[in-house]
């Protein structure tokens, strides 16, 4: 089961967690039996679902999963207006985004560039739409097709180039920090793209640094002892002058990955110990 800030009979497929079965305690349902989960929490239901022998590699992807719930109805409906449209309207540059999207494996993987291709033709129809999780059922082939053309016009205007990967515009790093690095995943509300590794960006120059969403995230396997991994998005140290001010931005976080904290394993433990300080009263 998950709790991506949904009610409890949202956790999981098939929930007994119903609020008829619980009307003592009401005020724990923000929300009808009937409405639906938001996108993050839809693609982390489906996730969990066809989760089976999880290894600690597919764990730890699972808390930082990029994959966008529904985009695969959004290529769908750019391969039909793809195949309707009239040859005047697939320039050399709109084909090569068009089979980006088309060919795209739907995660917003910092490196890649069909993601950022994705995110710029959702951007491209229009706010009314962008916003969309699913198509509209009277979306015509161009209104996909201005899109499109929005899409290759954002990307060369912005970048000179229509290969640009997710990461080069969606960033992390620390305030006050003159480095970022490539993120992926994110809630990108005004593209209709949320997923379950929930990073807020806002736009810092030509960059969207993430601001908010998934901290100090922790990946426990029930072992015994029990084994665990984290991550703090930004640094563990508040000195700026120390090394682990912002490597964990640079080392894990951007590389969606978690440390080992070797819980209950001390042997283990101090295997990684750089420094010793021994504290003595006076």
């Amino acid at each position: 089961m998950h709790n991506d800030n949904v009610t409890p009979f949202a956790m999981m497929k098939e929930s007994p967690l119903t609020p008829e079965k619980y009307s003592k305690t009401s005020y724990l349902y923000n929300a009808t039996r009937e409405a639906p989960r938001h996108q993050r929490a839809e693609m982390e239901t489906e996730l969990l679902d066809t989760a089976h022998a999880v290894t600690v590699e597919q764990a730890i992807d699972l808390a930082f999963n990029p994959q966008v719930f529904h985009a695969e109805k959004w290529q769908q409906r750019l391969e039909q207006a793809w195949t309707n449209a009239p040859a005047k309207r697939k320039s050399e540059a709109v084909t090569e985004v068009s089979m980006l999207i088309q060919y795209w494996n739907r995660r917003s993987e910092a490196d890649s560039s069909e993601a950022l291709a994705y995110y710029a033709f959702k951007k491209g129809l229009g706010e009314a739409l962008a916003l969309r999780v699913d198509p509209r059922v009277d979306l015509t082939d161009n209104h996909v097709l201005d899109g499109l053309d929005n899409a290759v016009e954002w990307l060369q205007k912005n970048f000179d180039d229509i290969y640009v990967s997710y990461g080069r515009y969606f960033r992390v790093g620390r305030q006050g920090s003159n480095r970022t690095w490539p993120a992926g995943g994110g809630t990108v509300a005004e593209a209709g793209m949320a997923t379950v590794r929930a990073i807020g960006f806002s736009p810092v120059g030509k960059e969207m640094v993430g601001h908010s969403g998934q901290t100090s995230t922790q990946i426990v396997l029930m072992t015994d002892p029990p084994e665990s991994y984290t991550v703090v998005p930004l640094g563990a140290s508040d000195r700026k002058e120390s090394g682990h001010w912002e490597d964990q931005s640079e080392k894990l976080f951007s590389r969606s990955r978690a440390a080992r904290t070797y819980f209950m394993n001390r042997d283990e433990l101090l295997k990684h110990v750089t420094v010793k300080k021994t504290l003595k009263r006076d």
